[in-house]
């Protein structure tokens, strides 16, 4: 895409400011924003460095900074596609509060009707978005590590995984993915040591990438900063959707779509209910 191509896609009053990157910046912001619409879920930045890394815009990890402060200038000077809500924050989170809200989520139970119970763990945290698409259908839990997790973390999923056995009494399996580098075994085998020590309940873990035959098959890019290491982030979305997917469909099956259409009915009766009461308690005050 070049930079010809861009074109401005803001609201109403939010026109650029005029900020002219140079030509290095350019590219790098033309590449981004191509890794951005490729895919069908919001990216965060973290993730979208990486594939500029990858691509050979930056020699090491170590010029995130610049990275950072070429889309953040984008960001907020509107330029070409860039705006504000680009990129997602996938870490921090705001809880807005105050304001009129019903609303009421609610979900049948799948569990029952798949042969076991299922989990995703994995170490990127930054690609949360991507394996919350890939799974949707799957009703899968997701569990993002972002590197070694907390004792307390290791201590609820111990517990939660007793919690399911004992309720439906299904083998569990635990869906890995991680880096293909010694950090990234690491990571897994120190959350397992203390997970199934508190765990009263077997689990299979099925480490499904990155493995070193991935690594050749998809052609995946040394680490820049670590030889004969690489990383999930290498990958590029249609690998990932393809190991990901793989990797569930061995054991599970997809939530069917009338399953999907009963729940979307029962909320809106549900918020249909809520807003009826709450009307009701209001004429009383009222009168």
């Amino acid at each position: 895409m070049s930079e010809e191509e861009i074109k401005p896609l803001v609201s109403p009053g939010f026109a650029s400011s005029g900020w002219k990157p140079n030509a290095e910046t350019v590219k790098i912001l033309n590449y981004a924003m191509a890794q951005i619409q490729s895919v069908p879920y919001k990216t965060s930045s973290r993730w979208t460095f990486y594939r500029c890394l990858q691509a050979g815009l930056f020699p090491d990890k170590s010029h995130i900074n610049k990275f950072d402060y070429a889309t953040s200038r984008a960001r907020k000077s509107f330029y070409g596609l860039w705006c504000p809500y680009t990129l997602i924050d996938s870490i921090r989170q705001s809880y807005f509060k105050g304001e009129y809200i019903c609303n009421f989520n609610f979900e049948l139970d799948t569990i029952e009707e798949q042969p076991f119970i299922m989990q995703c763990w994995y170490e990127a945290r930054a690609m949360h978005r991507q394996f919350q698409h890939y799974t949707n259908s799957y009703r899968v839990t997701l569990v993002p590590f972002g590197g070694d997790i907390s004792i307390a973390m290791k201590w609820d999923i111990a517990k939660k995984l007793e919690a399911l056995y004992e309720e439906y009494h299904k083998s569990i399996i635990i869906l890995y993915f991680g880096d293909y580098d010694r950090k990234g075994f690491q990571i897994l085998d120190a959350a397992l040591k203390d997970i199934k020590a508190w765990s009263k309940v077997p689990f299979t873990v099925d480490r499904v990438g990155l493995t070193l035959e991935q690594v050749k098959a998809f052609n995946i890019p040394e680490n820049p900063d670590h030889p004969n290491a690489y990383q999930w982030e290498a990958l590029d979305d249609s690998q990932a959707k393809q190991l990901i997917l793989t990797g569930i469909e061995k054991y599970l099956k997809p939530v069917p779509d009338v399953v999907e259409q009963a729940e979307k009915v029962i909320r809106h009766k549900c918020v249909t209910a809520i807003k009826q009461i709450l009307q009701e308690e209001l004429d009383k005050n009222e009168g």
